[in-house]
């Protein structure tokens, strides 16, 4: 891999002392400049991701010291109750002992009845000053624990959470160790799943398997905020959870680092979250991400200010650059356009002389990067999303400007597709590649020379190129909805399940697999619909117990199989015990979104050759 990264960039080299010295249109010299330096950009891109992944290091768990304490926050503030008491649930069962918080910035009296009935420590706060690091921070006076877990609301841990991180403390220069950031909703807006060849992917796998592994090395890995464990001691030195940005996550984490505190990343999946289940929801968080980095670019000056190596400060950068490329990607998608409808091009050069300068950079530098982000597909995928969130990456670098920003919570429950308002960018730029796509074919079949047929074909193909990106997704973000308050693990789940309508008798059982399971309800395949309302008996078999539980039908659907017509039906519980529904829920969690995650070959391709796999 790296011996082609060296050959990527001596092409890279090679094309661009080429264009600087040689192709040069004297019609439009603006146009040359400003494109030339558009391409650097796009390289510095490259080479800052090279530089970033040029390092990998892995870790394997080390063995924990007994007696250390630990605090378990679970920060929320509208979060739909139902998700909160997945987390909770589960994380009162992570095995080492500790103390689960409940950390309530809403100040719902159902959720200090949920803490009650459960047995968690619950803080209410009227204030809410600092939003979500100012929570943590009145958590942090109020508990003792040597080490402390951050939690989303969300993010349901696994049983050996604790103990599988809790030996890097013994190092007394760890202040946080971050973990993989996976999620349990493999049908989310971020993912692309196959669920019959088993074969998903989703759009932070790359941050999380490729790139963090590598700024770890160089002592310059993210805190993400969900999930990790932190020394308190560290936190004390630097006054708590940082609370000057919306990304306290982040900005904390630098802190500590430029205090010489080491931040490790361990590549293994200890708790899953909730990804955005629509384009809405995406486009929030990537907002909030990318104007809390902005905000801590210009607070705490990483790339020239004191306190991290020259290594440090390059990784950082290189998270930073990623936002501004944004204007870099708006000029590229608008340059065939302006192209084919002015006939002005930035550049003067044999389509042959040309091809033999531009196809070596382009072709190398693309299997190098597609080699590192696990194929050509995956960097097609990481292409789009990047184009899908344009507009809040746009939006983001205001950040360098901006003081306070209100912290915006990414929805976590039912909402519904993208309108065509908060798309109007990405449906602007779809219109004008389709006309240079048009134009251009016109104008290359009545072309009168070579070079003017080079030039507009050129320009055709790059606008039908970025038209192959922007569309898929931006038609995914037009129709991906969420109709359900509350998740559930679609398709076959590998839970056995005995049915029968209520009062037929001992001899009406038959069995199947529930399908769309959570605590409220299943689904199950039959060869005939069910008459809604029907009252069935059912009988959940899970290895930790099993569950006896009476549903009625609420809806049937038809669907075509390889051995004929089934019916799903979908069945809510209207009698089953808390207890029950909580065993469901750490079923799910623990054994079924393991099985699942499996799906997504880059994260498991990458926990398993470094012995920490889930």
């Amino acid at each position: 891999m790296r011996i082609a990264v060296l050959i990527a960039a001596a092409m890279a080299f090679r094309y661009f002392v080429w264009r600087a010295t040689a192709t040069a249109n004297p019609a439009a010299s603006w146009f040359f400049v400003l494109f030339l330096a558009m391409e650097l950009v796009g390289f510095g891109e490259m080479a800052l991701f090279y530089f970033t992944t040029w390092p990998h290091r892995a870790h394997r768990p080390p063995t924990p010291s007994p007696g250390q304490s630990v605090d378990l926050f679970i920060p929320t503030y509208d979060e739909p109750l139902t998700l909160l008491r997945d987390t909770a649930v589960c994380a009162l069962n992570v095995h080492y002992p500790h103390t689960t918080w409940l950390l309530d910035d809403g100040c719902r009296p159902e959720v200090a009845e949920l803490a009650r009935e459960l047995g968690c420590r619950y803080i209410a706060r009227p204030d809410r000053s600092h939003a979500k690091a100012g929570n943590l921070n009145n958590a942090l006076r109020q508990s003792t624990g040597d080490l402390v877990i951050t939690l989303d609301a969300d993010h349901v841990p696994m049983p050996d959470l604790i103990e599988r991180l809790l030996g890097f403390f013994d190092d007394p220069s760890v202040a946080i160790v971050q973990a993989n950031q996976d999620f349990y909703n493999l049908d989310s807006f971020q993912h692309t799943t196959d669920w019959v060849a088993a074969v998903g992917w989703q759009q932070q796998e790359l941050f999380f398997n490729i790139i963090q592994p590598g700024k770890d090395a160089r002592n310059a890995a993210i805190y993400c905020g969900s999930p990790a464990m932190l020394r308190r001691k560290a936190l004390d030195e630097i006054g708590g959870f940082a609370t000057e940005t919306v990304t306290e996550d982040m900005h904390t984490g630098l802190r500590l680092q430029k205090r010489g505190w080491r931040v490790v990343y361990f590549n293994a999946t200890v708790a899953r979250g909730l990804a955005p289940q629509t384009y809405g929801a995406y486009n929030t968080q990537w907002h909030r991400w990318g104007l809390g980095a902005m905000q801590v670019l210009r607070l705490e000056h990483p790339i020239l200010g004191p306190g991290l190596s020259l290594a440090q400060r390059i990784s950082y950068l290189s998270s930073f650059y990623f936002y501004w490329t944004s204007y870099q990607k708006l000029f590229y998608l608008l340059v065939p356009f302006f192209c084919v409808t002015t006939g002005i091009f930035p550049l003067v050069a044999a389509p042959r002389t040309y091809w033999a300068y531009f196809a070596p950079y382009l072709g190398l530098n693309l299997l190098a990067t597609a080699a590192l982000q696990g194929g050509f597909m995956d960097f097609v995928k990481t292409e789009r999303y990047n184009l899908i969130k344009l507009g809040a990456m746009l939006r983001s670098v205001v950040g360098l400007f901006q003081g306070r920003a209100v912290f915006a919570v990414t929805p976590k429950s039912r909402s519904g597709a993208a309108g065509w308002r908060s798309l109007r960018l990405h449906l602007l730029l779809i219109a004008l590649l389709a006309t240079a796509v048009v134009v251009g074919a016109w104008r290359l079949v009545t072309a009168r020379d070579e070079f003017m047929s080079w030039a507009y074909g050129v320009n055709a193909f790059f606008a039908l190129f970025y038209l192959y990106l922007l569309v898929p997704v931006v038609w995914r973000a037009l129709t991906r909805q969420e109709l359900r308050a509350t998740y559930r693990f679609p398709h076959r789940l590998d839970t056995p399940v005995r049915y029968r309508i209520l009062g037929s008798g001992e001899q009406a059982w038959a069995e199947t697999h529930a399908r769309n399971l959570n605590r409220f309800g299943l689904s199950l395949t039959m060869e005939a619909p069910l008459p809604l309302e029907t009252r069935m008996e059912l009988l959940i078999q899970i290895p930790e117990k099993a569950i006896r539980a009476e549903a009625g039908v609420r809806w049937s659907e038809a669907f075509r199989t390889p051995q004929g017509m089934r019916h799903a039906n979908g069945m809510r519980f209207d009698r089953i015990s808390a207890e029950d529904q909580d065993a469901i829920a750490r079923h799910l969690f623990w054994q079924i979104a393991p099985k699942h995650g499996e799906m997504l070959k880059l994260t498991h391709r990458a926990q398993k050759s470094e012995g920490v796999a889930a």
